[in-house]
């Protein structure tokens, strides 16, 4: 396995190690649907215009299936999880708009660092161009959080 394949590898495991840790048993199912739908769906769009057809980045060392990275897409169901389970359902706008810009910028970050380590190749794409991308799909992700009902298991009646 080349170098920058068990870098992917270890990219995915590392995400789900956390998403587990990190979000309680009772939720893990809902949360996982959500990363499901909103994580990895969106993730197989993009990259299937991004990578496939425009060729704006290349990500060396992914496994390639019809030309969309595998490891890369399936990498966003636990950050989108992790999303949808500390989304501050019941705070004001403020908080909320934070929260977006938070995880906005953390994946701006993760794909400097992707850059850094190469992982991640910038063809026709600059990686400041990823803060508004982030931002307009956390966004679309916080608008469609409530279908998932989320906000409504309760967890030793904390809410």
């Amino acid at each position: 396995m080349r170098r920058q394949t068990k870098r992917w590898v270890v990219f995915t495991t590392a995400w789900y190690v956390l998403m587990f840790l990190l979000i309680h048993p009772k939720r893990i199912k809902k949360a996982v649907a959500f990363g499901l739908s909103l994580g990895l769906v969106p993730a197989i769009f993009l990259n299937w215009i991004t990578v496939k057809t425009y060729r704006l980045w290349r990500l060396p060392g992914d496994i390639l299936l019809n030309g969309v990275p595998i490891l890369a897409c399936v990498s966003w169901i636990p950050p989108a999880a992790i999303f949808a389970n500390y989304f501050p359902y019941r705070k004001n706008l403020t908080w909320k708009t934070s929260y977006i810009l938070l995880f906005s910028l953390g994946t701006t970050i993760v794909q400097l660092v992707q850059q850094t380590i190469g992982m991640w190749e910038n063809k026709k794409w600059k990686t400041p161009y990823t803060l508004p991308l982030a931002i307009l799909t956390h966004t679309s992700m916080a608008f469609l959080l409530p279908l998932f009902k989320l906000n409504k298991i309760r967890i030793n009646d904390q809410y």
